[in-house]
């Protein structure tokens, strides 16, 4: 397959992946199960159901990653405006800094202490899982809307978790294939 053709179907690929995160916010709404849940299920069962899925090359991957990444940096808190950000900005940053942040400790030492999974996996696990909670929120709020400053500071959160959450998994996957995943990675110590 030539480049343009690949491109292609990773345009494909990311248009289905769009219209079906906005089909499962639609089926959110109507039977009260977040919309990210629905989205992983709806994913697990793909592969199930495709193994082809599994043979998708990794450029393929990478391309789709990174379009969707750009989508959701940009949508995340882009409503705000600057007068409403700079009156909660305070607590969006600690909220969406400190917040992610200790959440990715805390998610990472119960898979370390629950599961037995090394410090790498443990901190992988975390870092995937803190940067969502304003989604779900946002799910499970369904179409009401949380206004004044309540709002303001869930939106901010929102659109600052994600890049601190980009960056720290980007940190842990190089710590990982460099010489620091060996202490990462080890069941002990």
């Amino acid at each position: 397959m030539n480049d343009v053709a690949g491109f292609g179907l990773a345009v494909a690929v990311i248009s289905v992946a769009g219209l079906l995160a906005v089909l499962s916010n639609r089926v959110s709404a109507w039977i009260r199960i977040p919309a990210p849940a629905i989205f992983l299920i709806a994913a697990a069962v793909a592969s199930d159901l495709v193994p082809a899925l599994g043979r998708v090359p990794v450029v393929m991957v990478q391309r789709v990653v990174t379009v969707m990444l750009i989508l959701l940096l940009f949508e995340g808190g882009r409503h705000i405006g600057w007068r409403r950000f700079r009156s909660a900005a305070g607590a969006v940053l600690w909220i969406g800094v400190v917040g992610t942040l200790v959440t990715t400790l805390g998610v990472a030492v119960l898979a370390r202490l629950v599961f037995g999974f090394g410090w790498l996996a443990s901190l992988l696990l975390g870092v995937a899982l803190a940067p969502t909670d304003p989604a779900v929120v946002f799910s499970v709020l369904g179409r009401r809307e949380v206004s004044g400053r309540s709002g303001t500071v869930l939106e901010g959160e929102s659109g600052v978790n994600d890049p601190v959450g980009i960056a720290a998994m980007a940190a842990l996957l190089t710590a990982g294939t460099a010489g620091g995943g060996r202490a990462l990675s080890g069941g002990s110590g």
